[in-house]
């Protein structure tokens, strides 16, 4: 056991020699993460500092049913009201008053709203604006898509019949069907900072594991394996050692973006410390898992670090970490936590959006559960080989 800590001490050794490398492990992230948090600052911040500024929302109700008050008085006056104002207005006033500029955004919420939303027919509402309303137009817009597309299935899924009146209280059976649309009490924005670190975290994380098979991969192609073998080293213990040095590499990088973020860009990771080293130890469990799995499918070094890269790219495109998750549809988030990348970016959004530890056990057991299954297959491939290259 010895000498496989010894190897893995030689490989961190080399890694902390190399300057590019720890450009690429350390720099290269912070760097990307302080471009890109900067440049999406204006769509995402979520803090007091954001400069999306609370803008005043115009609001025409003909809807002769329930829930065009809930969208226009839980929805956006109450829900919403940290970043909107809302005025009430005549449908020709609100016109009248964005024509002439005294009103940027305006809605006009069509009569048989209600009725269209519960028989499952589209509804309509108008989003009136001025020429250039920057991004009010898409908060407003996008609000009312979700809240259009969410209340038919929270209707028939609770089995509710709302009656359309228009002097039934809005406290009644409505308040449930906002849950969707309403922010959990102990549930925080993402700010772009905190989202880019993670999802430039993610990624970084693969290149080294392709960096880090890569050597491996080019020992065994060279002279540098065969004399290892030659020695007291057996086969286990050069696998053992790699790793425990490629775990070890891996988990530093990470540490040091997590807390390299927090000095740097005032990161906040969330309140659970113990989710986050949790979820970063799972993830790069996972994330060696997967490059194990990977190497034992290709021969030459050239080859792999080129489906290496690749492969990265596209793991961290379908993975949210080249776009914002929020941009692509539900379905698509849930079958990117397949992905090692995928899973842990969400978890770590999770934790910084105010999850507990006990919340994001099932996704750190399903990480580590995955990079078991890559190493074991992995492994069990690397050992068929050797038995026919040395049989």
């Amino acid at each position: 056991m010895m000498t496989s800590w010894w190897l893995a001490w030689k490989d961190l050794l080399l890694v902390v020699r190399d300057k590019q490398a720890l450009l690429t492990l350390i720099a290269m992230p912070l760097l990307l993460i302080a471009i890109l948090g900067a440049a999406f600052g204006d769509m995402m911040d979520g803090d007091k500092d954001v400069t999306i500024k609370k803008f005043t929302l115009g609001i025409a109700n003909l809807d002769q049913g329930q829930l065009g008050g809930v969208l226009s008085e839980k929805v956006f006056k109450q829900e919403l009201a940290d970043q909107i104002d809302v005025e009430f207005y005549q449908e020709d006033e609100m016109y009248e008053k964005i024509k002439n500029h005294k009103l940027d955004v305006g809605i006009v919420i069509d009569e048989d709203f209600t009725a269209s939303l519960m028989t499952g027919v589209q509804a309509s509402t108008k989003l009136i604006t001025v020429p250039d309303p920057g991004i009010k137009a898409t908060i407003v817009s996008s609000v009312i898509e979700q809240f259009a597309q969410t209340i038919p299935i929270e209707a028939m899924a609770a089995n509710v019949a709302l009656p359309v009146k228009s002097d039934v209280s809005l406290d009644e059976p409505s308040q449930d069907l906002l849950n969707v649309t309403s922010s959990d009490a102990d549930t925080t924005p993402v700010s772009s900072f905190q989202y880019y670190a993670a999802a430039m975290g993610v990624m970084f994380l693969l290149m080294t594991v392709v960096q880090g098979v890569s050597t491996m991969i080019l020992e065994k192609e060279q002279e540098v394996f065969k004399r290892l073998l030659i020695s007291n080293l057996t086969y286990i213990n050069y696998l053992t050692g790699k790793m425990i040095g490629l775990i070890v590499i891996s988990f530093t990088q990470a540490f040091v973006i997590i807390i390299g973020t927090r000095l740097l860009f005032g990161v906040n990771w969330g309140d659970s410390v113990s989710g986050v080293v949790m979820m970063t130890f799972a993830y790069v469990i996972s994330a060696c898992g997967l490059g194990v799995l990977a190497g034992s499918f290709i021969k030459t070094e050239k080859a792999f670090n080129a489906a290496g890269m690749l492969g990265t790219q596209i793991f961290a495109a379908l993975g949210g970490s080249m776009a914002p998750l929020y941009i692509f549809p539900d379905w698509f988030v849930s079958v990117s936590k397949i992905l090692p990348n995928g899973l842990a970016l969400q978890t770590y959004l999770d934790l910084m959006s105010g999850a507990t530890f006990f919340e994001v056990i099932p996704a750190v057991l399903s990480s580590i559960g995955l990079g078991i299954l890559f190493f074991a297959i992995g492994l069990f491939r690397l050992s068929i080989e050797r038995r026919r290259k040395y049989a």
